[in-house]
């Protein structure tokens, strides 16, 4: 933060610009993506590092794991839109203790805050997360895909748009390959084969 070369010591319209072109585009990238992330944290997620594991829809801890959304400790601001991640998984209320305190949240904690789902050994960490992946990846992978827009939409629309958002996704669902085969499994009952169309 001291170098005279870094994004710190930028004049102020130079440094803006720096974030948008840089890390801004990562939250951009998560956000926008449609398939389902999942966080593995396995040791300290401090600054940027705790608004990544924000960006993801879902945190696996291990007991090793802790959280810290430091900025103000250093006397600047989650440029990186960690507080707007932070504010929607936690909640105004919890989002602003561990910004405005800037301190550290150990595994135990942000279990019981849902910074996490779920807190699993340590070396059982990796194990965990692709076990969850795997129930994720088993499904209709268009269906998934649209899931997780309807989720992103209901963050920002009010229920009237996102009832008309939903009816028309449904709509189109309905004429999928994969549901016509997760219909057929049901009803024979064995396990469906989905192939993304």
């Amino acid at each position: 933060m001291n170098d005279p070369d870094s994004i710190f010591r930028k004049e102020p319209l130079a440094a803006a610009q720096s974030y948008v072109d840089g890390v801004q585009r990562l939250p951009q990238a998560l956000y926008n993506l449609d398939v389902p992330t999942i966080a593995a944290v396995n040791g300290p997620a401090v600054g940027a590092g705790c608004d990544l594991t924000m960006m993801c829809d879902m945190r696996i801890a291990s007991e090793k794991a802790k959280f810290g959304e430091v900025f103000l400790n250093l006397g600047i601001i989650p440029g990186d839109a960690g507080s707007w991640f932070l504010l929607r998984r936690l909640g105004h209320q919890k989002a602003a203790d561990l910004t405005f305190s800037g301190r550290m949240v150990e595994a135990e904690e942000a279990l019981e805050l849902g910074m996490v789902l779920e807190l699993v050994p340590h070396e059982k960490l990796m194990e965990r997360a692709r076990e969850r992946a795997a129930v994720i990846a088993a499904k209709p992978p268009r269906a998934v895909r649209i899931a997780k827009r309807l989720m992103r939409n209901a963050e920002r629309m009010d229920l009237p748009d996102f009832l008309n958002s939903a009816a028309a996704y449904q709509a189109l669902m309905h004429q999928t390959e994969d549901h016509h085969e997760a219909v057929a499994a049901f009803i024979e009952k064995r396990k469906p084969n989905f192939t993304g169309r």
